[in-house]
């Protein structure tokens, strides 16, 4: 398996994702992305190819966004109930 460098391009409604073997990424290479407006991913990925790369990285952004969600549900029920706490506290 290679390892693949992800540069991701955010256009209006899409985004745009390139995939580059590691090996093969130098400072040239990461200038012109930059110029193209590409930025590099902060994710290097093992895979056959550059779809599969693509893929894993999907993968990856949405388990991220999974915990990231559950993380903020969490977070939301403890600040009501210190709330709630902090208010029956006060007025009783």
């Amino acid at each position: 398996m290679v390892k693949y460098v992800v540069y991701i391009k955010n256009d209006v409604s899409k985004v745009i994702s390139k995939a580059i073997p590691k090996m093969s990424v130098t400072h040239s290479v990461t200038q012109e992305m930059k110029q193209q407006g590409f930025r590099k991913h902060f994710v290097e990925v093992e895979a056959e190819n550059e779809k599969e790369a693509i893929n894993k990285l999907n993968e990856h952004n949405n388990g991220y966004l999974n915990s990231l969600g559950e993380f903020s549900g969490s977070i939301v029920i403890i600040a009501s109930i210190v709330i709630v706490m902090a208010l029956i506290y006060w007025f009783v």
